[in-house]
């Protein structure tokens, strides 16, 4: 990975960790908070709409969103990595063919409206783009982070813990929850496995493991 990929990569995964987003398409209608500044003062202007496009990647990838006031139609472009944007609600998942609605533009009342996918047709899309995660969820490989072994890696794929986003994307309450469920005795925090996780993610290299033999030894004799 060049420099520019790996700093876009720790950006949006610091934005990630702040803050997570629903799948949503071209066709969903959303409510997009967003936070807009008004002379010192700051307040969450909700935005509501149909997603018509989605369009760029990476960190660069961008959604645009649009609805009807007063009888005209009113469009906004939201990048998708903004720390302005802090949560996307979808309130109804539309069923359309296209991946951009460009045609919506020309259209008013009636034939502006998009037919709703039913529930069960949602929850089997959701069951399948699961199903094509999973190969790359139980790849990653805990052992990487510093202060982890063979033993404490296999303790955490009995919880379930299998990948670094899981890792990263623990509370003050999950990292308490599992330091006392296999006894770490604070070892998550000082050993800062949130923030190593986040590393290897953005593509980082493992950090030395300084204290590996004593971790391996100390494990065994729990």
């Amino acid at each position: 990975m060049n420099i520019i990929g790996q700093l876009e990569a720790e950006e949006a995964a610091k934005i990630n960790a702040q803050r997570e987003l629903p799948d949503f398409a071209p066709g969903d209608t959303v409510v997009v908070a967003v936070r807009i500044r008004e002379g010192e003062r700051s307040r969450v202007q909700n935005y509501e709409g149909v997603v018509i496009a989605r369009s760029g990647g990476g960190i660069h990838e961008n959604f645009t969103v649009r609805k009807m006031s007063y009888g005209e139609g009113v469009e906004r472009v939201f990048p998708l990595y903004s720390p302005l944007v802090e949560g996307v609600t979808v309130l109804r998942h539309g069923k359309v063919r296209r991946a951009k609605l460009y045609y919506l533009r020309g259209l008013t009342g009636k034939r502006a409206r998009i037919a709703e996918k039913q529930r069960s047709q949602v929850k089997k899309e959701i069951e399948v783009s699961a199903e094509k995660n999973v190969d790359k969820i139980s790849t990653d490989d805990i052992s990487l982070l510093s202060g982890v072994g063979a033993v404490l890696a296999k303790k955490l794929a009995a919880e379930g813990i299998n990948s670094f986003k899981q890792i990263a994307d623990w509370s003050a309450d999950d990292v308490a929850d599992y330091d006392a469920k296999l006894d770490l005795k604070g070892r998550i925090e000082r050993e800062e496995w949130i923030e190593q996780a986040k590393e290897l993610m953005a593509g980082k290299a493992p950090r030395a493991k300084v204290d590996q033999k004593a971790a391996e030894k100390a494990e065994k004799e729990d």
